[in-house]
């Protein structure tokens, strides 16, 4: 036991390969562009209904049916 080898051995990298590193162009950049200006506008379309409901009702001119 006390003459044992218990170190583990090195691997050999002559096989190694790197890979080539994943190009990332400007569409993550566009994607992300897009999706807040989306939002944004998803957003303020449902500010615009919400506020023309609510002058509605502080009006009285909000009817619910025929």
């Amino acid at each position: 036991m006390k003459n044992d080898d218990l170190r583990a051995d090195r691997d050999e990298l002559d096989d190694f390969v790197p890979r080539t590193p994943a190009k990332r162009g400007s569409n993550l950049v566009m994607q992300v562009a897009a999706g807040v200006f989306l939002g944004g506008l998803a957003l303020w379309l449902v500010q615009l209904a919400a506020t023309t409901l609510y002058a509605k009702m502080m009006l009285g001119t909000f009817t619910f049916g025929g």
